[in-house]
């Protein structure tokens, strides 16, 4: 089993009163499958893949990916699992402003540069003399002094990270990945400019393709269509859709009723609740 998730639970306390975002939530997914998981707004999905991913430590339960229980890894090892495991399509933007659309996609590839599977494809050389800190396992982290986290459900530190060189640079390996990803999202043409040159749905899509960099086993997408226009949304879903048939595990999370007929399964959170969608 890629992911298991058991009788998963994350309370919050508002004016003194206790309740469960997520409220005791199981979930098994297999590799090849695409599970959408649909509700309104403030019923607990986003702090559902907060948690899967390790960026939100739950109440009680556990969240087990590939073989390895989250809430078990210190720091790092979960940095790493990020970064080789899981890709992660956030809900908000989080590219970062001082890199072109190609250097943040190409930006996740440069973490671990000591592990053997660093480079994109098994043929592919290693990155150059130069990459970036091995410790750094967050590629939205920009350049700062450690700080303790005040959260207690966060990482104990961020570590920092270098920017890194000019594309021109880099290993032509992974450029060649990250244009190939760039063009399968049609945005390839912008691969030169920064997000603040990008609308909204552009960078929706090279965070899509930051996200593929590293061939990730386990996809989460929070509202992956969610600023695209209709032509956009058929591009991303059968992407998606053939990831999953490749093999990838996609968790998605979507209020788009295009994006459903692509899932093999669809399931409703309510209340924190999760369960199969009512036949509609």
């Amino acid at each position: 089993m890629l992911l298991e998730i058991k009788d998963l639970t994350r309370e919050f306390t508002r004016r003194g009163v206790p309740f469960a975002a997520v409220d005791h939530v199981n979930l098994s997914m297999e590799g090849g499958e695409l599970v959408a998981i649909v509700g309104r707004s403030g019923n607990g999905k986003s702090t559902l893949l907060n948690m899967v991913s390790g960026l939100l430590r739950p109440t009680s339960g556990t969240v087990t990916i590939d073989g390895q229980t989250v809430a078990d890894l210190d720091d790092k090892a979960l940095s790493r699992l990020r970064n080789r495991t899981i890709g992660f399509v956030t809900q908000s933007q989080t590219l970062l402003p001082n890199l072109t659309a190609l250097d943040n996609v190409i930006l996740p590839a440069l973490f671990f540069p000591d592990e053997s599977d660093c480079s994109p494809d098994e043929s592919d050389s290693q990155t150059d003399g130069n990459p970036i800190d091995p410790k750094g396992g967050n590629d939205d982290v920009e350049s700062s002094e450690p700080v303790p986290a005040d959260d207690p459900d966060m990482p104990d530190v961020i570590t920092p990270v270098h920017v890194p060189e000019p594309t021109a640079a880099k290993p032509d390996a992974l450029s060649t990945r990250a244009h190939a990803l760039l063009a399968e999202l049609q945005v390839d043409d912008l691969a030169d400019s920064y997000p603040k040159e990008l609308s909204g749905g552009e960078m929706r899509r090279v965070s899509i393709a930051r996200a593929l960099m590293n061939r990730p086993k386990l996809l989460i997408a929070d509202e992956p269509t969610g600023d695209l226009d209709a032509e956009s949304t058929l591009i991303v879903m059968r992407l998606l859709r053939d990831l999953a048939d490749r093999g990838t595990a996609v968790l998605m999370v979507t209020h788009d009723a295009d994006a459903l007929p692509y899932a093999d399964r669809v399931l409703t959170l309510d209340a924190g609740r999760l369960a199969d969608r009512p036949q509609q």
